[in-house]
């Protein structure tokens, strides 16, 4: 009888992702999403379709690396803070009455005094040369659209983008810029995004864009989902980053309707 470890594995890393707790907020690594529709279940709390297991371990694996990469920072005597010294966690900043939330990998000290955003991707051979050549604009919109954003909230005027490559243990820089027409764009984004008016990004389920999103079965299957306030259709963000219900629920909800994103024209 073997002893079964991937088989053992996968199933234990699938139960661990059932028990966590799914993210009520727009994060700023989801911001660069092309469908609103995922992003306002999110914003909403809907539960996510766990990733399979090999990929919860590139996830991890990502995480790793990040700690990684900043050690090396530092032995090359770049100062990076990477937790916040009062909350003894990730640096978080927070805009828009608290719906929105980004996460910083550090911060660094340049050699004037400015405080500069520092961002940590570990990437596979072939995005990396991408990046390396074209820039992160060109070579990764979604990630550009997330240092932008967590600038914007930040007040941050630069950010330190690097880069890593997990095939080859390259390493390739990039300093950003903020940039605030597209932080104003990402801004009007939001403010969309909240209004709820968010049309899914497909006519077609079996589209690649909506197979590999994690709010597929919510989006598409109508996966139970808690009953809550923040669930509801009937209620809207309000400006102490929670939802307020039109129909006057308080607590308990009394009218719970689903909330569901408007077809694509």
């Amino acid at each position: 009888m073997g002893i079964d470890f991937v088989y053992r594995l996968d199933e234990a890393q699938r139960n661990q992702k059932k028990k966590e707790k799914t993210r009520s907020y727009i994060g700023a690594s989801g911001i660069g999403n092309e469908c609103e529709a995922a992003i306002h279940f999110a914003l909403r709390g809907y539960t996510d379709t766990p990733p399979d297991p090999r990929l919860a371990r590139v996830f991890r694996d990502g995480h790793r690396i990040e700690d990684d990469v900043v050690r090396d920072l530092k032995f090359a005597g770049i100062n990076v803070m990477e937790k916040d010294p009062m909350t003894k966690k990730q640096w978080e900043y927070t805009g828009f009455d608290g719906h929105a939330i980004g996460h910083a990998d550090g911060l660094y000290e340049a050699p004037d005094g400015e405080i500069w955003l520092v961002e940590i991707k570990s990437m596979n051979d072939n995005k990396f040369k991408s990046f390396a050549k074209d820039g992160v604009k060109v070579s990764h919109r979604n990630y550009y659209a997330q240092v932008q954003f967590m600038m914007g909230l930040a007040k941050i005027q630069k950010c330190f983008f690097v880069s890593y490559n997990k095939n080859t243990s390259e390493y390739a820089e990039e300093e950003i810029e903020f940039d605030d027409f597209y932080y104003a764009f990402l801004s009007q984004r939001v403010e969309n995004i909240l209004a709820g008016s968010c049309k899914r990004i497909s006519k077609d389920e079996t589209d690649w864009r909506c197979r590999g999103c994690f709010k597929r079965e919510v989006c598409w299957e109508n996966k139970p989902v808690p009953k809550t306030k923040r669930t509801c259709a009937n209620a809207l963000p309000d400006k102490n980053g929670d939802f307020t219900c039109k129909k006057g629920c308080q607590e308990a909800c009394l009218h719970w309707k689903r909330w569901k994103p408007l077809e694509k024209d």
